[in-house]
């Protein structure tokens, strides 16, 4: 009967694997799914990759989890999306396969920096090219979008797409933390990374700390002391006389291109130089200016943990650090730690009314 009941098709003999929630998803869903999380990659890194304070680190974890999903659901958008469109043959379906292809690198890339497996300074940072290929697909990925318009359907959202979409952020979610389990066993660089992602280097050693500059910033061919000019307020102040309030403050600065440093600087306050008459306090921000021209607006609360170095261990600053004067803001990234200042001024405009990061 057994072989009977094989020969003719019967039940016992046609049993096939149960569908995975994930494989249940219309290519509709998958779609929907990747459009939400490929947004909320973007979002999340561009707010991991900007903010200092602690509670940046549940953007880095999130960020970390939805760049895995988006490998997670590769399967079923190749199954659903990817082979037919290939084969219709379309000439704009070679930009859809750039992004994709490019959507992956994005996350080695993140991995590869994450791990420690390719850390560095600039351009020599995975974390670098993480950020330069992201930027990259944003203009195909609204090609990507705006060239095929949908219009939402209520079967979009029914329970497959519940199901499914738990299933594939609990897969991701689980990948993540079986990684950082093996990074930490594997004793990888990436086990001691800062919560933004960042790797140490060159603590309590200011002579090998990085001398990068945001973008295409330039240090000034003369950065004396003795000659520099430094206005407060439009009051020259020489530098000679910053340094005698300077005090050693230990404060870590964390670039955004992978990597943190920890040093011993000689700093004062902004709020001192408040208290003592020297900046108007009236003021709703405080904008500071480097002699580039690259300029970056504080709110006037931070006067008290924004602060100006001199030097550090009771030495001066070196030229690439930002001699003679340059910001340091412990709550912020590198970007914010404006080098070879020239002027502190308040100013009544808000400093939220500014780019979270300059174009140059």
């Amino acid at each position: 009967m057994t072989a009977t009941g094989a020969a003719t098709g019967s039940p016992a003999g046609d049993r096939r694997r149960p569908l995975r929630p994930i494989e249940r998803l219309s290519g509709r869903q998958v779609n929907l799914l990747l459009a939400v999380s490929s947004t909320g990659v973007l979002v999340t890194g561009l707010v991991s990759w900007t903010v200092g304070t602690g509670w940046g680190r549940w953007f880095t974890a999130l960020h970390g989890v939805l760049g895995v999903l988006l490998v997670v659901l590769a399967p079923a958008k190749i199954r659903r999306s990817v082979r037919p469109g290939l084969r219709r043959g379309r000439p704009e379906r070679w930009l859809s396969v750039t992004l994709g292809i490019l959507l992956l690198v994005t996350v080695g890339l993140g991995f590869a920096s994450s791990s420690g497996l390719w850390t560095g300074v600039g351009t020599g940072a995975s974390l670098w090219w993480h950020v330069l290929v992201a930027g990259l697909t944003v203009p195909l990925l609204l090609w990507h979008v705006g060239s095929r318009p949908v219009k939402p359907h209520r079967v979009d959202t029914d329970r497959r797409l519940v199901l499914g979409g738990l299933t594939a952020a609990g897969a991701a979610a689980a990948t993540v933390g079986v990684t950082e389990v093996g990074i930490r066993a594997a004793g990888l660089a990436g086990a001691d990374r800062r919560f933004t992602g960042s790797h140490e280097i060159a603590s309590f050693n200011p002579s090998r700390l990085p001398r990068v500059s945001w973008l295409d910033d330039t240090a000034p061919a003369v950065t004396d002391a003795i000659d520099w000019t430094l206005t407060l307020d439009g009051v020259a102040m020489p530098i000679a006389d910053l340094a005698a309030r300077a005090r050693p403050l230990v404060a870590v600065i964390d670039c955004t291109g992978g990597w943190w440093s920890e040093q011993r600087w000689d700093v004062v306050p902004l709020a001192e130089l408040i208290d003592d008459g020297v900046l108007d306090g009236g003021g709703r921000s405080l904008a500071i200016t480097s002699a580039t021209g690259y300029a970056r607006i504080f709110p006037r609360a931070d006067a008290d943990s924004t602060f100006l170095a001199v030097g550090y261990d009771g030495r001066p600053l070196l030229r690439g650090h930002g001699a003679p004067v340059r910001v340091v803001a412990p709550a912020r990234r590198g970007p914010w730690w404006v080098k070879w200042v020239t002027s502190v001024e308040a100013t009544s405009r808000p400093w939220w009314l500014q780019l979270p990061l300059p174009p140059t």
